[in-house]
């Protein structure tokens, strides 16, 4: 799985059940030189997180089948991967403007649907983020 890292590190996994959703982020962010990873649903974003651990930078939709997208980020901020992940959450439902409050992860909140150059500047910033070894903030 590390194979999916740019060469210089970064990692943007895309968790979202919507495939075209999830091909479009995929393709966007790989033109922009990101190593991508697509996955649908909050279990196999947990699992890939175990294996690949971070620095990590997920685009996470809060409305998935199986695990939800605020229980995935409860459960990543009990990890002990926290501090290497920032996440982007999106949503179509107006709940994403207070998903996540006060967790230090979550670096941005977008609704759906979403201007690519908003996501891109989040994902950009918090990738710079953890490049830097800066402590997590929101930015947006």
């Amino acid at each position: 799985m590390d194979k999916a890292r740019s060469p210089n590190g970064q990692l943007v996994l895309v968790v979202d059940d919507q495939p075209f959703f999830a091909t479009f982020l995929h393709e966007k962010f790989t033109e922009l030189g990101y190593g991508v990873v697509a996955v649908r649903d909050g279990r196999e974003a947990l699992e890939f997180v175990k294996q690949v651990g971070p620095p990590l930078v997920i685009v996470l939709d809060l409305i998935l089948p199986r695990i939800s997208g605020q229980e995935l980020l409860l459960e990543l901020t009990r990890s002990k991967h926290a501090r290497g992940i920032r996440v982007v959450l999106v949503s179509s439902s107006h709940a994403v403007e207070a998903a996540g409050t006060g967790s230090p992860m979550v670096v941005g909140r977008l609704q759906k649907p979403l201007d690519f150059g908003e996501v891109a500047q989040l994902v950009r910033r918090a990738a710079s983020d953890l490049a830097s070894g800066a402590r997590p903030g929101f930015m947006h």
